[in-house]
């Protein structure tokens, strides 16, 4: 193992974030900080950073340094935005902090930035085609997505602070100050004639505007889980929360739930070129990445050449399983059995098979995660470690299917709360009661018997499944079976279960 640093220096705020490594690539964060330097507004009329920027500058990397050591940090990955790429003076900037500091730092330019924020949204969503935008301090990227492939990009100096310089929105909005902005970002859209292959595509929001009007939408509607990452609003919610938003004062908006008190004076602007974008490629829904650039250079040091190729599903399971310190080859174990029956017991409905499968998969790898916390009731410490964990390409509904069949699978009467509940329709809980069966099976069928997978013999009949074992094992298996299973086995997939001896 090892412990390594990636340091963020944007125009509005500065991160630091270290990672213990692992031998098999798999991370954990240890220690993070975030400092609002807002290096944006430092710059001049003749585009210096000022002595006062670049004295906030060093004491912000100092500290990031020390934090650094402290922590045993073997590699330091630093790198700067639109700030510092766009001073003038950059070159003595870069020279005085590794004299200062000896700390290298890399300028990304504008498509690099993009770039490492497609690979974070590649490597952490299930996405095809999709339009990206990320607001910075100084800068906005707008990035066109097809096939899995990036078509096109291009970083304008449009960021937060920029933008709230032109049109602060400190007092509710009349219809001339925005229709005054619309015609302003509009005729900057227009100079992209790419923009018009992004009709129709879904948006992807990076950085800190994204992910405030996703936690506004969340407290405006209540949202149970406690989770930002692949979290979607539809056009007319944004339109909804973009309406009410545009029609606060400052003191308003501070006490505006969801919305960080860093951020009010320089919200609304990017907000509202975020909406305008929406609004002028049709965007049908806003979904939010709650990582950027920072994790784009983390998972491009881990997976360097294969990043392109990598199951970010496989790898974000693998991650989970490492960190709770579970045994991977018992997880696969499981998994590989699970599936086993499952393709047996797939009857002539497929419509969910896909899903199920995916389900199984997860519910599968994470079945023993709860033992990280206790033995005991470890189904319902899995629940909740599921629902509040990063699992790469899932939606939420399905972190929660996933974790909702855990539970089950230790104890099929187990009752999720009424808020979770209302997240789930009927048919998405006799998924997770059919999954939980599965696994509970592959789950006994791999405690009370420790030999070759290879010698389960599965007999699916007309109106039977028999499992049969070594004749060692049925003995087992039988009493350890939870006593609802020959009436659930029954009702979910209407065969009677029997374990036989080979």
């Amino acid at each position: 193992m090892k412990n390594i640093a990636v340091i963020d220096i944007g125009s509005n705020s500065m991160r630091v974030l270290v990672y213990e490594i692992y031998l098999n690539n798999s991370y954990k964060i240890i220690d993070e900080e975030k400092r609002m330097t807002r290096l944006g507004q430092y710059l001049d009329k003749n585009n210096n950073l000022s002595i006062e920027g670049i004295e906030k500058l060093l004491v912000t990397l100092e500290f990031f340094k020390i934090l650094c050591e402290k922590n045993n940090v073997v590699e330091v990955i630093a790198v700067a935005t639109e700030a510092i790429r766009r001073a003038k003076n950059r070159n003595e900037i870069i020279s005085l902090i590794k004299d200062k500091l000896n700390l290298n730092i890399r300028i990304l330019s504008g498509l690099e930035e993009s770039a490492y924020g497609y690979i974070t949204v590649k490597s952490t969503m299930d996405i095809d085609n999709a339009l990206l935008i990320d607001i910075g301090g100084s800068s906005m990227e707008i990035t066109l997505v097809k096939n899995r492939n990036i078509i096109n990009g291009i970083s304008l100096p449009l960021g937060s602070i920029p933008l709230t310089k032109l049109f602060p929105f400190d007092t509710p909005a009349d219809k001339d100050t925005i229709l005054e902005f619309k015609k302003f970002i509009f005729s900057e859209f227009d100079k992209l004639p790419w923009l018009k292959s992004a009709k129709g595509l879904p948006l992807i929001g990076i950085g800190g505007t994204a992910r405030s009007i996703g936690k506004i939408h969340k407290k405006f509607i209540t949202y149970p889980l406690d989770l930002l990452h692949n979290y979607f609003i539809l056009f007319d919610e944004i339109t909804t929360v973009y309406n009410y938003v545009i029609d606060l004062n400052i003191s308003q908006k501070a006490k505006l739930k969801g919305l960080p008190k860093e951020r009010v004076d320089i919200f609304t602007a990017p907000f509202s070129a975020l909406f305008m974008l929406m609004n002028y490629c049709n965007c049908p829904l806003l979904k939010i990445s709650q990582y950027g650039i920072r994790e784009g250079v983390l998972y491009e040091k881990l997976l360097g050449e294969n990043i392109y190729n990598v199951d970010i599903l496989d790898f974000s399971l693998n991650n989970i399983l490492t960190n709770t310190d579970l045994n991977l080859p018992h997880a696969e174990k499981i998994q590989d059995l699970s599936r086993v029956l499952l393709d047996h017991l797939e009857q002539t409905d497929s419509r969910y098979f896909e899903l199920e499968s995916k389900l199984l998969k997860v519910s599968a790898k994470l079945h023993d995660v709860g033992i990280s916390i206790s033995v005991k009731h470890a189904y319902k410490h899995s629940f909740y470690i599921i629902i509040n964990s990063f699992i790469a390409g899932l939606t939420h509904k399905e972190i929660l299917m996933a974790a909702y069949t855990v539970a089950l699978s230790g104890k099929f009467d187990y009752k999720i709360a009424d808020e979770y509940r209302a997240l789930l329709t009927k048919d998405d809980i006799i998924i997770c009661k059919r999954l939980s069966i599965i696994l509970c099976l592959a789950h006994k069928i791999d405690k009370y018997f420790y030999n070759s997978l290879a010698e389960v013999v599965i007999l699916n009949e007309k109106d039977n499944f028999n499992l049969a074992l070594p004749a060692d094992s049925v003995k087992y298996m039988k009493d350890s079976l939870p006593v609802e299973m020959d009436e659930s086995f029954k009702k979910y997939f209407n065969k009677k279960l029997s374990v036989v001896p080979l």
